[in-house]
């Protein structure tokens, strides 16, 4: 009887996740979880009491408190790198740890960063968001006089709303750690380039 009850929570859990990644927090609704899960709505009762404990269930604080750190360690690696053109997961140990976090958190990325809205970790996007501008913000502010005519604060945040969204895309279009791999190693040559001529340190006069 405990087995049976194992794997209807197991099975509870992989369907909220796949509702809580299409559809996001707000428009996953619990009905259509047990739907999947092939049980009845009282039953899934049982096992989760309401939606935010069944997030809880796939998606902890844990998760986006280390994404964070791992985002922040991988921006300040680059900032003491000489050529940002070579520090992808092949050249960058920063980069590796991240790249490993995506493939073995694939699921509770992909709900951090897109479909966290109005549910208890709805702040960890903009939180990276703000992030990744205020340590880029301060890496300009290191290497040129003024760091607002060089890379408007407004276009830091753009470029990094955008780097976000390619990660979602990723990893909503992979599932496998070898398609994974091969994507972020083409989309950080990439990005690594165009961030690099961007952010070329010009002489303070």
């Amino acid at each position: 009887m405990q087995q049976l009850k194992e794997n209807v929570r197991r099975s509870i859990v992989t369907a909220a996740a796949e509702s809580f990644m299409r559809n996001g927090y707000r428009g996953a609704r619990l009905q259509d979880v047990a739907e999947i899960a092939g049980i009845s709505t009282g039953n899934l009762y049982r096992y989760y009491p309401d939606k935010s404990a069944l997030f809880a269930a796939i998606v902890s604080s844990a998760d986006a408190a280390q994404l964070l750190c791992l985002l922040r360690a991988r921006v300040r690696e680059l900032s003491t790198a000489p050529d940002w053109r070579v520090m992808t997961a092949a050249g960058s140990e920063r980069a590796g740890a991240l790249l490993t976090f995506f493939v073995e958190k694939r699921v509770q990325v992909v709900i951090l960063l897109a479909g966290s809205e109005e549910s208890p970790l709805a702040h960890v996007r903009p939180l990276i968001v703000q992030e990744l501008t205020r340590l880029s913000s301060a890496y300009l502010r290191q290497h040129v006089a003024d760091p607002e005519a060089v890379v408007p604060r407004a276009v830091l945040q753009q470029l990094f709303i955008n780097t976000v969204d390619m990660i979602v895309a990723i990893l909503r279009t992979h599932r496998d750690p070898a398609s994974i791999q091969l994507s972020f190693s083409a989309f950080w040559r990439y990005q690594l380039a165009g961030l690099q001529a961007l952010f070329k340190p010009q002489p303070k006069s």
